[in-house]
């Protein structure tokens, strides 16, 4: 504060004629003489702030009381001791009593408490803007703004690799054919004319197999009949697969009889499966075996043989077939 002269004494103070003598100035400015209040030279020093969170709280003569700014026990004081000093007591300061000035944020609103854009540091894409149908991804390398993936290709879809995620469209492999639509994708598939499935009728050329396992084979058709009158008698069997019993009579050792099965099941190019069942375990029998004489469209001829030099006995004898192709 600058010096102050005695006339200017009542800006400082005021005057009071009917002060105690005890506690008195006398001034004497030429013209009358005055009684000045000791007491009021001291300012009075107004409240800062409103209840409960002002610092000055009273001023008595020389001492300030000042209010602690706290939570619990935590605080700032201030002070002033017996010798007119300042004294400043901290301790750990909480300050919730200043949430009602709002003296700090308890959320934040990215519209109007962030400017620029959010780096990916803090939990953004460091992008202001992003092009309308695509989808985000990181980058390739590094971690810095994020990249956008265009989805604008019809078919399209991310894949993903060592590369890291792409935008790619399937590719079409033998026998399948790929469409694709506008948020649509069509596969088709072709089966290669060497499958075969249930039912197909297969025409096989030459064909060479190495190891073939086959399960069962089942004819489309099967049936059975009886030679009569003797064993070179014609028989008819339209069936791709059956059972021919033979006339029962003997075999006359070392000769050979010929008889005709009708089938129109059989084409010049089929290939006709036997199996021989004879019901006789004697070794005349023995020397009996079976054979394919001839095919032609619409039937095959079937050798009996007899080997050995011993009459066979005129016993019940069956021949299977299986027609291929």
């Amino acid at each position: 504060m600058a010096n102050t002269t005695i006339t200017d004494l009542t800006e400082l103070t005021s005057w009071d004629a009917s002060a105690a003598s005890a506690n008195f100035f006398v001034v004497d400015n030429g013209a009358e003489t005055k009684k000045l209040r000791a007491t009021t030279f001291y300012p009075t020093l107004n409240n800062v702030g409103s209840s409960g969170v002002n610092v000055v709280k009273e001023i008595n003569t020389a001492n300030i009381t000042s209010r602690k700014v706290s939570s619990a026990n935590n605080y700032l004081g201030i002070a002033i001791n017996a010798n007119d000093e300042v004294e400043f007591t901290i301790s750990e300061a909480n300050i919730d009593s200043l949430i009602a000035a709002k003296n700090y944020l308890t959320t934040v609103n990215l519209a109007t408490n962030v400017t620029g854009v959010l780096s990916v540091a803090n939990g953004g894409t460091a992008k202001s803007t992003f092009t309308s149908k695509s989808l985000v991804a990181t980058q390739l390398t590094g971690s810095s703004a994020l990249r956008e993936l265009d989805m604008t290709t019809n078919g399209g879809i991310v894949i993903g690799g060592a590369s890291g995620p792409q935008v790619s469209t399937l590719t079409a492999g033998t026998n399948i054919s790929i469409t694709n639509s506008d948020g649509g994708i069509q596969i088709n598939s072709t089966l290669p004319s060497t499958v075969v499935e249930e039912n197909d009728n297969v025409t096989l050329g030459n064909v060479t197999l190495g190891a073939l396992t086959v399960g069962s084979l089942s004819a489309a058709s099967a049936g059975a009949v009886t030679q009569i009158t003797s064993l070179a008698t014609t028989v008819t069997l339209n069936a791709v697969a059956g059972t021919i019993t033979l006339f029962a009579a003997a075999i006359v050792a070392d000769t050979n009889t010929q008889f005709t099965v009708v089938n129109d099941k059989v084409s010049s190019t089929s290939v006709i499966f036997l199996s021989k069942e004879f019901g006789s375990n004697v070794a005349a029998d023995n020397g009996v075996h079976i054979s394919i004489a001839s095919v032609s469209t619409g039937s095959f001829a079937i050798n009996v043989t007899h080997t050995g030099n011993q009459n066979a006995a005129s016993i019940v004898r069956k021949i299977h077939f299986f027609v291929f192709g």
